[in-house]
C-alpha cells in the first residue's frame, strides 16, 4: 500500500488525480452519499476501517453537514481539511468561498458528472411536470440563491458543462458567473504541510465538532 491513502468524494477525483504524487492509494466515494450524512459517515468509516498499512489517511471532504462527526481513526491517523464542504477545496481557501456570500450556489464539472446537480434536477422536473411547472418548482427550491457560480478547474470539456449550467440558471432566474478554481488547498491535502488548516486525528481518537472547528493539537 502507498505511503498515504486518500479517501475523497468522486466530485474531486479528476482534480486530485491531476495533482497525484507517486505512491498514494485512492478511495473515491459516490457523490450521492451526501444526501444522507449518516450513510456518508458509515461509508467513510468502512473505508477507514479497511486501511491498515498506510502512514496517514487523507480525507478529501469538508465537515459536510456533520457527516464526519463521530468518525474514529483506527490504526492510522487521519488528516482532514478544516472546512464546511468541498467548495473551499476547489476555490483554494475558506476566504475565497466566503467572498461570494451565502446567496451563491456553486457547481463544477465534477458535480455535473454525478447524479446530484442543478442541471439533472432541472431535467428531471421538466420531464415530469413540463417546462413551465418544472421551472417554477426549481425556482422555489433555489429561492434563497441569487447566482450560480461555475468553478473551472481545468477539466476537459468543462466549458460545455458550464454552458449547460448557464442555460438552466437563466431559465430559473439566477445570475450565472464563472470563476477559476485554485488547487493550492488540494495540493496541501496531498503533500502537506498540514498546518492549522487541517484537523489531525491520532489512532483511536474520534472526530468531534469541537475538535474540527478549533485549533488542533499536533
Amino acid at each position: 500500500m502507498g505511503r498515504y491513502t486518500v479517501i475523497a468524494c468522486k466530485v474531486l477525483e479528476e482534480e486530485l488525480l491531476s495533482l497525484a504524487p507517486g505512491g498514494h492509494e485512492w478511495y473515491f466515494l459516490d457523490q450521492g452519499l451526501h444526501r444522507s450524512p449518516d450513510r456518508l459517515r458509515q461509508a467513510l468509516q468502512e473505508a477507514i476501517d479497511s486501511i491498515r498499512n498506510s502512514e496517514r489517511i487523507l480525507l478529501g471532504y469538508g465537515f459536510c453537514g456533520g457527516a464526519l462527526e463521530g468518525l474514529r481513526a483506527r490504526t492510522v491517523p487521519l488528516t482532514i481539511p478544516r472546512l464546511d464542504d468541498c467548495i473551499s477545496l476547489l476555490l483554494g481557501s475558506v476566504e475565497a468561498r466566503k467572498a461570494w456570500g451565502p446567496e451563491t450556489y456553486f457547481l463544477s464539472a465534477g458535480w455535473l458528472a454525478g447524479e446530484e446537480s442543478l442541471v439533472r434536477e432541472y431535467a428531471r422536473c421538466v420531464s415530469r411536470y413540463g417546462e413551465e411547472r418544472g421551472s417554477l418548482l426549481i425556482r422555489q427550491l433555489f429561492c434563497h440563491y441569487q447566482r450560480v457560480v461555475f468553478i473551472k478547474t481545468g477539466r476537459q470539456g468543462e466549458d460545455l458543462e458550464g454552458e449547460k449550467v448557464r442555460e438552466v440558471a437563466e431559465k430559473i432566474g439566477l445570475r450565472f458567473e464563472v470563476t477559476d478554481g485554485h488547487k493550492g488547498y488540494l495540493q496541501k491535502l496531498l503533500q502537506g504541510p498540514w498546518d492549522n488548516l487541517f484537523l489531525h486525528v491520532p489512532p483511536g481518537e474520534v472526530v468531534t465538532v469541537e475538535k474540527y472547528y478549533t485549533q488542533a493539537n499536533y
